[in-house]
């Protein structure tokens, strides 16, 4: 097993994954447009030097039903995900470490059960409505069926793993395969809950929340940003004795 440490180190590991195809109209891929501040790193991926964060295009793919995923790769796990991005997940996981975010670890089963672990990422989800941009945190769109209340924890940077191709014998990474940021348990995940949340059907408990979602095919901005640490807090100065 590999380990990532930078975007340099991240690219030249696993290359850089091919440029969107010109031939789309830009029409289609700039319903949303990013601020001209933004860092473009291809692929409808962007970062925000200023603020320390992450920003990809993703698509809402899914409104109503039980979830294993908040994001997804396009082509991969949408029946399950509520946006699907065509930004590849090792470019994210670079990016995040670019932005100061550290990698933990993903989730181990054996010997023993171990939650993920890493840097907490707050996730905000933008998007257009009648011409307004609309803002909202990411947890509000994922209802926690047993506790009838939207997710109240942040995802953390888990970082997936990067291991070798058994046929092409090159490095690959994990999450590329299209587990970015889920709300069930993977071990290949980049973005992970610190918790157990199984992925069998009769114990998931995250479900789509509709009525806060935006239609399907709805372009939405993906904003990652790691969670600054609270700064210790100062002892109270001694009473003097009378």
């Amino acid at each position: 097993m590999f380990s990532i440490i930078s975007l340099a180190t991240c690219v030249l590991l696993l290359g850089t994954p091919p440029a969107d195809d010109p031939r789309q109209p830009a029409a289609a891929r700039e319903a949303l447009k990013p601020d001209p501040t933004w860092k473009e790193l291809g692929h409808n991926l962007w970062f925000d030097k200023k603020d320390r964060r992450v920003i990809f295009k993703a698509k809402v793919v899914l409104r109503e039903g039980a979830l294993e995923h908040l994001v997804c790769l396009k082509g991969t796990k949408e029946h399950e995900a509520i946006v699907s991005t065509e930004a590849p997940a090792r470019l994210i996981h670079a990016a995040l470490l670019a932005a100061g975010a550290e990698a933990g670890h993903p989730v181990r089963f054996a010997p023993k059960f171990e939650p993920p672990t890493g840097s907490p990422i707050a996730i905000e989800m933008q998007w257009r409505d009648g011409g307004k941009l609309q803002k909202t945190d990411a947890r509000q769109w994922v209802w926690d069926e047993k506790a009838r209340a939207p997710l109240n924890i942040d995802w953390v940077f888990g970082g997936s793993y990067v291991d070798q191709d058994p046929i092409t014998r090159k490095p690959r990474y994990g999450a590329d395969e299209g587990d970015l940021i889920v709300v069930s348990n993977f071990g290949n995940a980049m973005l992970d809950l610190p918790m157990s949340s199984p992925a069998d059907d009769a114990d998931r408990w995250f479900t789509a929340k509709t009525d806060r979602i935006p239609p399907l095919g709805t372009e939405v901005f993906v904003v990652l940003r790691p969670r600054r640490p609270s700064p210790p807090s100062k002892p109270a100065p001694e009473k003097k004795a009378n």
